[in-house]
């Protein structure tokens, strides 16, 4: 049989090769049928990190918005992500993208007259083992999702709701972002983040979140990199080293292996989470898989999450300047306490500013031992494009390969 594409036939192949077990063990959410490699369904881990995953809705009539919310709720990798809907028999199925390159291996096509999805493809008719699979149904359409993600970590490099990138070099508690009547209309959410000055550069020496009550917080250390847990420091309801389940009642687990906080949203908003990591003296913090309806009403460094603009306190003032935002969202005492102890500066003095940022870093980078091409080189395996930005500036600022180990 002949076929309009080589990758089509390919793709298909690499399916088939890879469709002996569940990925990542995943079960089949309620209401729904897992599909598995018995000739009824799929699921497929390829190379280029991709996560595919079929299931069929049970005596319902599947619908984009269902598809859609299932594929948001059974997510496991970071980034972008797709989904597709087959009336035919009522399947649907969702791919997983670690962000790398969104649609990576499925080439684009015009999507048929009236179409909700950005991107089409038909599937070849008639081509045996996925008849039974799929069924033939002419145009499969899928769409690509990307779901806004705050972050900020390094020396320290921020990302705004629209992804957007910019560092901000003075020293202050800052308000990363708040977010009034999450998960409930009596329970709040703060990010705060701590700062210090080190020369021409700052770096995130801290990070508190609180949910509704409940206060944790990370600090960075420099201890020993083979004496795991002493160089981890954390703070629960300003209890050193207290033990931590649970978060507002969202299940907080550490990862000691990359010291990582993760802060599972999921019970409230699927498929959303909340991870702090440090790395010696560095801490960072992303948001990941956030929604209208969790953050929407989000605010702070870190933009507005509707309009992903970075507004003053006002909602109104557009704020371009980044040491004007920074100075604009230092934490206030109208914010409250988030850290177990205070530290210079507190509002009303304001962040302190290094004088002279750009020009001591460009002196600093002609006296380096380590050069640009070599902290490029060091990065190059981090996939994501602000990871290895910051990842090389942090390299250079710190005159330290290991800082890799930041992202």
């Amino acid at each position: 049989m002949k076929f309009s594409s080589d990758r089509v036939l390919a793709f298909f192949m690499a399916m088939m090769a890879t469709s002996s077990s569940l990925c990542f063990g995943q079960t089949a959410p309620p209401g729904t049928e897992q599909l598995g490699p018995d000739n009824t369904g799929y699921c497929t881990n390829q190379e280029n990190g991709r996560h595919d995953y079929a299931f069929t809705l049970q005596g319902e009539t599947i619908t984009i918005a269902e598809c859609d919310r299932l594929c948001r709720s059974n997510n496991d990798l970071d980034g972008l992500r797709g989904f597709s809907t087959y009336e035919g028999d009522q399947m649907c199925y969702c791919w997983y993208d670690d962000g790398t390159a969104p649609g990576m291996g499925l080439p684009p096509d015009e999507c048929p007259p009236g179409s909700p999805f950005h991107q089409c493809r038909r599937w070849p008719d008639g081509f045996g083992p996925i008849d039974a699979l799929m069924g033939t149904f002419g145009f499969n359409c899928f769409r690509y999702l990307e779901f806004p993600v705050a972050q900020a970590n390094g020396d320290p490099h921020f990302r705004t709701w629209k992804n957007e990138h910019f560092e901000f070099h003075g020293q202050c508690d800052i308000v990363m972002t708040k977010v009034k009547n999450f998960a409930s209309k009596d329970m709040d959410l703060d990010i705060h983040l701590r700062t210090s000055m080190v020369q021409y550069w700052s770096y995130i020496k801290a990070a508190s979140i609180r949910i509704g009550n409940d206060i944790l917080e990370v600090q960075g250390s420099s201890a020993a990199k083979e004496d795991g847990e002493d160089k981890r420091h954390h703070w629960i309801n300003f209890e050193y080293r207290g033990d931590i389940t649970d978060l507002g009642g969202f299940p907080v687990t550490i990862n000691p292996r990359n010291d990582k906080y993760i802060i599972d949203l999921d019970s409230a908003y699927p498929g959303q989470k909340i991870e702090i990591k440090n790395f010696n003296e560095f801490v960072g913090v992303k948001i990941i898989g956030a929604t209208e309806e969790s953050f929407g009403n989000a605010v702070g460094i870190t933009g507005d999450f509707k309009t992903g603009n970075t507004y003053a306190r006002d909602g109104i003032t557009l704020l371009n300047d980044f040491n004007e935002l920074g100075m604009e969202w230092q934490v206030l005492p109208s914010d409250g306490k988030l850290f177990h102890e205070m530290a210079r500066p507190q509002f009303p003095e304001l962040c302190y500013l290094p004088e002279d940022p750009r020009g001591e870093r460009a002196r600093r980078l002609d006296e380096s031992n380590i050069t640009e091409e070599q902290a490029e080189a060091a990065c190059a395996g981090l996939d994501d494009e602000f990871d290895r930005k910051g990842c090389v500036y942090d390299i250079l600022a710190t005159q330290d390969l290991n800082m890799v180990g930041a992202y």
